[in-house]
C-alpha cells in the first residue's frame, strides 16, 4: 500500500515538474519571439544620436534638438537675423534655444514675427544656452511665415528648436523610402506568384495523387531531391536564363521563379487529397465528366483549406523576399517593400530609426493577414496528416 501511494506520489511530481519545464520552455520562446519587436518599436522613435547612446530597452525622449540657423551675429540695433520658412524643414517647435556668447548687461534676444514681437529672453551670461517655450500657435505662425532676431548685448552663434518627432521617423521611413511604390509592387508580385503555385501546385497534386503511371515515383523522387539542393547554387545558371529570356529588371522575373513548383504546396495538397475518397471521381466520370471538370468542380472547391494556407504561407515567404528583388529587379521604380528600407543604409553611415520604422510600418501587413487567417494555416498544416 505504502508503495502504491509512494509510486503515485512520485508520478504526481514528475508531471508536475514535466508542467513547469513546459511553461518554462514556452515563456522563454515568448520572449525571445517579442524582445526583437520590443527593439526595434522603441528604436523607431529615437533618434539617430539617441539611438547610438543609449541601450536598446531605453525609453525615448520624442523630441529632438534640431538646428536651423549656424553662424555669429552680433545683435544690436538694426541687426537681425532672418529665418525664412523654407529653412525650417521642421514639423513642429516646441521650445527655441539660442547659443550665445560676449553676453552684457540688459542683454535682451527678441523674436519677430509678421511685423510683431512673439518671444523674447534675457541671457544672463551663466549659460552658453538660452531657450524659450513656443506656444502653438505662434509655433505653427513661425512655420508659416519665418521669423527674425532681434536684440542687444550678444553674439548669437547657433538656433536650435526642440522638435517633437512622435511619427516623424515613420514619415521619413514611408515618403522617402517610397513604401508605397513598394506595397504596390510587392501586391502585384504576390497576386500573380500566388495564383501560379496555387495552379501549379494543386494540378500536380492532383495527377500524382489520381493517376497511376510508371515515372511516378520518379518524379515525385526526384521533387524531393530538388527541394534540397541549396538555391544560392543555381543562381548562376538562374541569372544567365533570366536574363537572356529578357526578364532582368521586370516584375516578370521574380513571378516567375516564385511560381516554379512548390513542393511544400505539392505536399499540402497530397495531405488533403488523400483524404478525398476516389469514389467522388468514379461517379463524376460515369455521369459524363472529364478530368479537368473533375479537378475544377469537385476537387478544387474541396482544397480550399488548403489553398488558404498555401497562399498564406506563399505570402509570407514573398513578402519578406530580399535576395530575388535586390538581384532581379535593380530598378528604383521596382522595388518592393523588403529592399524599399535599403537606401538608408550607405558607405557614410546607417540611419537606424528610420529602418526601425519602416519594419515596423513592413509589419503590420503580415500582422493583420496572420491574426486574421491563422485558423486556417493551423488547421491546413495538420489536417490530412492523421488517416483513420
Amino acid at each position: 500500500m505504502q508503495s502504491a501511494i509512494r509510486l503515485a506520489r512520485d508520478a504526481k511530481f514528475n508531471y508536475t515538474a514535466v508542467q513547469w519545464c513546459k511553461y518554462i520552455l514556452m515563456a522563454c520562446a515568448t520572449v525571445l519571439v517579442i524582445l526583437p519587436i520590443v527593439v526595434i518599436f522603441l528604436g523607431s522613435f529615437k533618434t539617430g544620436e539617441e539611438f547610438n547612446r543609449s541601450g536598446p530597452f531605453d525609453l525615448p525622449s520624442f523630441t529632438s534638438d534640431t538646428e536651423i540657423w549656424k553662424g555669429g551675429a552680433e545683435l544690436s540695433d538694426g541687426v537681425k537675423v532672418d529665418v525664412s520658412a523654407d529653412k525650417l524643414s521642421v514639423k513642429e517647435i516646441r521650445r527655441l534655444t539660442f547659443v550665445v556668447d560676449t553676453v552684457s548687461s540688459g542683454s535682451s534676444i527678441s523674436v519677430v514675427c509678421d511685423g510683431a514681437e512673439v518671444l523674447s529672453v534675457s541671457p544672463d551670461g551663466s549659460s552658453a544656452e538660452v531657450s524659450v517655450d513656443v506656444p502653438r500657435a505662434v509655433a505653427a505662425q513661425m512655420l508659416k511665415n519665418g521669423f527674425s532676431v532681434t536684440g542687444s548685448g550678444c553674439t548669437v552663434r547657433r538656433m536650435k528648436v526642440l522638435e517633437g518627432f512622435f511619427f516623424k521617423n515613420y514619415a521619413t521611413a514611408f515618403v522617402k523610402g517610397n513604401m508605397a511604390l513598394g506595397f504596390a509592387n510587392t501586391l502585384i508580385i504576390v497576386v500573380f506568384a500566388g495564383l501560379g503555385t496555387v495552379l501549379t501546385g494543386s494540378m500536380t497534386a492532383f495527377v500524382l495523387s489520381r493517376f497511376r503511371f510508371k515515372l511516378k515515383k520518379v518524379i515525385y523522387t526526384m521533387f524531393l531531391w530538388i527541394a534540397l539542393i541549396p538555391t544560392i547554387t543555381t543562381q548562376v545558371a538562374t541569372f544567365q536564363i533570366i536574363q537572356k529570356l529578357g526578364m532582368y529588371n521586370t516584375r516578370l522575373s521574380v513571378i516567375v521563379l516564385s511560381m516554379g513548383t512548390d513542393i511544400i504546396a505539392i505536399m499540402i495538397y497530397l495531405q488533403f487529397l488523400n483524404n478525398i475518397s476516389v469514389s467522388l471521381d468514379e461517379s463524376a466520370i460515369m455521369d459524363g465528366a472529364n478530368y479537368w471538370q473533375v479537378f475544377t468542380r469537385i476537387i478544387f472547391p474541396l482544397l480550399q483549406p488548403a489553398t488558404v494556407t498555401i497562399l498564406i504561407l506563399k505570402i509570407v515567404n514573398l513578402y519578406n523576399d530580399f535576395y530575388n528583388p535586390l538581384l532581379y529587379m535593380p530598378k528604383k521604380s521596382l522595388m518592393v517593400i523588403s529592399t524599399s528600407l535599403y537606401k538608408f543604409k550607405g558607405p557614410f553611415g546607417t540611419n537606424w530609426p528610420v529602418i526601425c520604422a519602416g519594419v515596423v510600418i513592413a509589419l503590420i501587413p503580415t500582422l493583420v493577414v496572420f491574426v486574421s487567417m491563422q485558423k486556417y494555416i493551423y488547421s491546413g498544416m495538420v489536417s490530412g496528416s492523421v488517416k483513420e
